[in-house]
């Protein structure tokens, strides 16, 4: 019995040795990570130009460190997307050859899906793969494969380029004009509501402040035209300069839309979203006063 056990225990060291040796596989040469499809790095990209066909070209500039849509019409760009797009110059690629005239057609890239110019690099993007998750790209004479989900950023829609905020991330709310009130801030710099309301915290009126600084739409689309039913003006400081910014209030149910006058653009919210840019009451009603004995 005793050598029976001993017999087990060695071929399960056996077993447990040889596993390890097929998984560290000594002498084999470690998986390159692939090198950049282009020479850029992301933080030196500063123009992008978006070629899809039947399109319009999309075109974005990098201006004083933030990222702006100049084509096919002038707006904020997102951010997210823009950078989804810079660090497509880096993408390891382990895979590349030299491509041969005659045969982009074969790759989709004779007629490609669509191309993006970063700075002065060319991308033309083509078919998938046949068995990976990879998609043919042509750049600098090469066909490289990159990951499929590259494409769905090359493919973005127009709106999505929109920035989804109201204000822009580096001025400074002076003032607001709303149905029904505005705020301004005293010599102390504390904001005061006109009407005032009893029962009203500065936290609280300094939270509803905030939420027109940090606010972000669920999307945002070109304006329709739609006139406004309701105005909000904020007045902000940028830099030694103030401006008035001017937004309509479009619908407050099923959901929240405003138009930016300025840029022609709307930013849709969810209707819960009336309450905290549009309404500025107590958050609880003060409880009755105990009844006299």
């Amino acid at each position: 019995m005793k050598n029976r056990w001993l017999l087990n225990l060695a071929l399960v060291l056996l077993v447990g040795a040889l596993a390890l040796i097929a998984v560290l596989r000594p002498g084999k040469e470690p998986e390159s990570a692939g090198t950049p499809l282009t020479a850029l790095t992301p933080e030196s990209v500063t123009t992008i130009r978006l070629q899809r066909p039947k399109q319009p070209d999309i075109v974005l500039e990098k201006k004083n460190d933030a990222w702006q849509l100049t084509a096919p019409r002038v707006a904020r760009a997102n951010g997210f997307r823009v950078n989804e797009l810079t660090r497509l110059a880096a993408t390891p690629v382990k895979t590349r050859f030299p491509a041969v005239p005659g045969e982009l057609e074969k790759y989709g890239l004779a007629a490609p899906l669509a191309t993006a110019v970063l700075n002065d690099a060319e991308i033309r993007f083509g078919a998938m793969h046949p068995l990976n998750q990879e998609l043919y790209v042509l750049h600098a004479g090469q066909v490289q494969l990159v990951p499929a989900t590259t494409l769905r950023t090359v493919l973005t829609p127009l709106d999505d380029w929109f920035h989804p905020g109201l204000l822009e991330d580096k001025i400074k709310i002076v003032s607001l004009q709303l149905p029904g009130f505005h705020l301004t801030q005293n010599e102390q710099g504390a904001w005061v509501r006109t009407p005032a309301r009893e029962n009203l915290s500065s936290d609280h009126i300094n939270r509803f402040v905030d939420e027109w600084r940090f606010a972000r739409a669920l999307s945002v689309t070109s304006a329709s035209g739609k006139p406004p039913a309701e105005r909000v003006t904020i007045t902000v400081a940028d830099g030694d300069k103030t401006r008035a910014l001017v937004f309509g209030v479009l619908t407050r149910k099923p959901e929240l839309v405003l138009v930016r006058l300025d840029e022609k653009l709307e930013y849709h919210f969810p209707a819960d979203a009336v309450g905290r840019l549009l309404e500025l009451n107590p958050e609880q009603d003060p409880a009755p006063a105990a009844p006299k004995p």
